[in-house]
């Protein structure tokens, strides 16, 4: 089972990796999180949000050059965990080509990993914390309205979309196979 799941992970890895053009992935990606890309820190600097909740004047400010330092720790966060998975796939190739190969370097890029999500949640709660300290009780009180509200908004139109995907194509069960026994 072990062999199959590392057999799996390594196509799909390389598969992202390199089943693209070079030049894209040269690219720097959209982070693909919990946070759906810091979709909250970036709401909150929006002038349309700022006005809804009375941020101004130096407070917007300070707020917009914390968040933007986060940002960018984020970034090179993302930079580090692309660069790691693709060295990550191209390890895995030699290791699932070679039986008895050792694994050692390519559980420390795991683990490498790993730790840069960990930073990356870090940096999620932190954007939390900075807006926290960063807003008077009563613009909290706000920012929480909005942002429940356009939350809820969100996940009604994903389940309406998904809905109607559902309906357009009758009903009927994804091409997607079976998933097989033992796994």
């Amino acid at each position: 089972m072990t062999i199959r799941f590392l057999t799996c992970f390594a196509c799909l890895t390389a598969a992202a990796a390199f089943g693209q053009p070079q030049a894209e992935r040269d690219q720097p990606r959209l982070p693909r999180s919990l946070n759906h890309g810091n979709w909250v820190g970036k709401r909150v600097l929006t002038k349309d949000f700022m006005d809804k909740v009375g941020i101004t004047g130096e407070q917007a400010a300070k707020l917009k050059a914390e968040l933007e330092a986060i940002d960018a720790q984020s970034s090179k966060l993302d930079e580090g965990i692309t660069k790691a998975a693709i060295e990550q796939a191209e390890i895995a190739k030699k290791v699932l080509a070679e039986p008895g190969a050792k694994t050692d370097e390519i559980m420390k890029i795991i683990e490498r990993i790993g730790q840069y999500r960990i930073e990356q949640a870090k940096l999620a709660t932190q954007r939390l914390v900075v807006i926290r300290d960063n807003l008077t009780a009563v613009q909290r009180e706000k920012a929480s309205a909005l942002l429940s509200g356009e939350g809820k908004r969100r996940l009604e139109e994903r389940a309406a979309r998904l809905e109607r995907e559902e309906r357009e194509r009758g009903g009927a069960q994804s091409n997607r196979p079976a998933t097989p026994k033992g796994w």
